[in-house]
C-alpha cells in the first residue's frame, strides 16, 4: 500500500503496474450515531412498554425506523451516487463508469489548482458588485459541467473537482478526499 492510503483519510490505494486501485470510503459517523440512538431509544421503550403494550411498541418502532430513514437519506444517496472507485483503468462514480484514459492529463493537473469551495466563497466575498455581475454574465454563457454519477448538485460536506474528457465534455466529481482522488487519477492516467 502507498500513496494516499497512508494519509489516514479513509482512502485506500495500491499501485502495481497497470492496476491502480482507489476506493473512497464515505464517512459513517452520522449513520452509526443515528442507529445507536435508535437502539437506545427502542431498548428504553421495550423496558417501559413490553410485554403489556406490545402493539404500541411496534408502532413506536415503525415510527423510529421512519425517522432514521429520513435522517439518513443524504448518506444513503451519497453511497448510491457518489461512491468513487478507480480500478482496472476505469473511474466509477456512483453508477457511472468511464475509462481513465478518456480524461485529459492537463485537466487533472489543473484540478489540483482549482480552489476548494471554502476558498472560492472567500474569493467571491472580496469582489465588488461589478465584478460579481461580470462573473454572473460569463457563467451564464458557459455550459456548466455535468455531475458525474448523477444528482442535482454536490452534496453537503463534499468537495468538487472539474475535469475534462478527450471529447471536450466537462465533468464535475464530488469527493471527500480531493488530493487522494487526483493522485490516483494521475497515476492511473500516466501508467
Amino acid at each position: 500500500m502507498g500513496g494516499a492510503g497512508d494519509s489516514g483519510e479513509g482512502a485506500s490505494t495500491a499501485s502495481h503496474g497497470r492496476a491502480v486501485m482507489y476506493t473512497e470510503q464515505l464517512p459513517r459517523r452520522w449513520m452509526i450515531a443515528t442507529t445507536v440512538v435508535l437502539a437506545v431509544w427502542m431498548a428504553y421503550q421495550a423496558i417501559v412498554l413490553l410485554p403489556e403494550d406490545s402493539t404500541v411498541w411496534f408502532v413506536v418502532l415503525a415510527f423510529s425506523m421512519l425517522l432514521v430513514l429520513v435522517f439518513n437519506a443524504v448518506p444513503i444517496s451519497k453511497r448510491i451516487y457518489n461512491r468513487i472507485r478507480v480500478q482496472e483503468g476505469r473511474l466509477t462514480v456512483g453508477r457511472e463508469t468511464i475509462p481513465v484514459e478518456s480524461l485529459t492529463v492537463g485537466s487533472l493537473q489543473e484540478a489540483r489548482d482549482q480552489p476548494t469551495d471554502a476558498e472560492f466563497v472567500a474569493s467571491l466575498a472580496s469582489r465588488s458588485r461589478e465584478e460579481l455581475a461580470e462573473l454572473r454574465r460569463s457563467s451564464r454563457a458557459a455550459r456548466p459541467p455535468r455531475i458525474m454519477g448523477g444528482g442535482w448538485s454536490v452534496p453537503m460536506g463534499m468537495d468538487q473537482i472539474v475535469v475534462e474528457t478527450a471529447e471536450g465534455e466537462s465533468l464535475l466529481i464530488a469527493t471527500h478526499h480531493r488530493e487522494a482522488l487526483l493522485d490516483a487519477l494521475l497515476r492511473a492516467r500516466r501508467i
